[in-house]
């Protein structure tokens, strides 16, 4: 054996950096980044959306607008893929690292020890994401009720205020999107404190907060979205 050998083999060929981001501290990272980057835009979002409210000509000009910026708009769209594309990944690794780390002894502990809110992240992270494939399906690409996005409005753009509004008129809609903003609530409510944790914050007297700021949040954030349809349903609307 000599005393100046070097370890070999596929782990001496990874970078510290490629050992972190393969981690489930890499995945926590990325995880809290991304959704503390997704929050900010959902914020943005609906400042946007909520301007439904005041009537069809100040919301088709906030349409009108987004439709002659293209770069601001396709700018948005694309970060938000590549934010949910790496939520998504790095939640399913982590969720894979959990698995493959704990044997089933420690497993049942803390499935005792955590809220189930916790232990269904994965799941309705994933249901949270067939929801927004499904909202993009109906605003975006005008899939869902194909005969409402074809009318256009006096600026030159699809009539975005008739099309919300008519979706929004129909039960069935409301409900999608009330459940949506429903498993939107929960895992923001986890993901806010758990982000907050991973970024630094914790301890007996960061964790109380964080998990009080988590609620908070995601429950102004959810019940905020779910008052344009609600309120649309109830005919507050010009």
């Amino acid at each position: 054996m000599h005393s100046g050998s070097t370890i070999s083999g596929p782990r001496a060929d990874k970078t510290i950096l490629g050992r972190v981001a393969e981690s489930s501290i890499g995945a926590k990272w990325v995880m809290a980044v991304t959704g503390v980057l997704f929050v900010l835009w959902l914020i943005l979002h609906l400042v946007g959306n909520l301007q439904v409210f005041k009537g069809a000509e100040i919301f088709n000009g906030y349409a009108a607008f987004l439709a002659n910026e293209p770069a601001l708009l396709w700018g948005q769209r694309l970060f938000v893929f590549v934010i949910v594309v790496l939520h998504v990944s790095a939640g399913l690794r982590l969720w894979y690292l959990n698995r493959k780390a704990r044997p089933q002894a420690y497993q049942a502990y803390r499935y005792r020890k955590a809220t189930w809110i916790t232990r269904t992240m994965a799941y309705t992270g994933l249901l949270l994401l067939a929801f927004i494939l499904f909202h993009l399906a109906h605003f975006t690409l005008g899939w869902v009720i194909p005969s409402e996005f074809k009318s256009m409005s006096g600026q030159g753009v699809p009539d975005v205020f008739h099309m919300v509004v008519a979706s929004f008129e129909r039960g069935g809609i409301v409900a999608i999107y009330v459940v949506g903003m429903a498993l939107l609530a929960l895992h923001l409510s986890h993901g806010i404190w758990s982000a907050i944790q991973t970024l630094g914050l914790n301890g007996r007297r960061w964790t109380p907060f964080a998990v009080q700021a988590g609620r908070v949040i995601a429950v102004m954030i959810a019940a905020a979205f779910v008052a344009i349809p609600i309120g649309i349903l109830l005919g507050f609307h010009h």
